[in-house]
């Protein structure tokens, strides 16, 4: 599968895993990045100099629940950790980068897996949400 063909289906799980967590109104950027620019942004905005496979930066204008704004955000996903990542679970890019989607939306809508008992029903949702829309038909 070429990653061109991913692009729908990916807008298309974002878009209901946001709505099953009643954000009606949503601007958000995918960005598939290399390990340098990854590293820059973790260094820069969250002061950790090290290469990771997900950063998501909520954008949003005002605070307050997901469901009661706009959620703005960007999702940046490093492609050659993806890579890494997936050939160590044995399984397509393609799929991992389906994961690490949900998994940095599912941090613009407030899940934290640093917290006890939010990283189960993180990693429940995200595999949820990749079960669901991968393989693309």
């Amino acid at each position: 599968m070429k990653l061109e063909g991913l692009y729908s289906p990916l807008g298309k799980m974002l878009t209901d895993l946001l709505g099953a967590h009643g954000v009606t109104e949503s601007e958000l950027s995918l960005t598939f990045v290399g390990r340098d620019r990854i590293r820059r942004l973790n260094q820069r905005y969250l002061g950790r100099d090290r290469v990771t496979d997900v950063l998501a930066f909520d954008l949003s204008d005002a605070k307050g629940k997901a469901g009661d704004r706009p959620l703005v955000g960007d999702i940046y996903v490093c492609v050659a950790r993806a890579a890494g990542q997936a050939k160590e679970r044995e399984m397509s890019l393609e799929e991992e980068l389906f994961r690490l989607a949900a998994h940095g939306a599912l941090h613009l809508l407030g899940y934290d897996h640093e917290r006890p008992g939010q990283a189960l029903r993180m990693t429940r949702l995200q595999e949820e949400a990749v079960k669901k829309y991968f393989p693309v038909p």
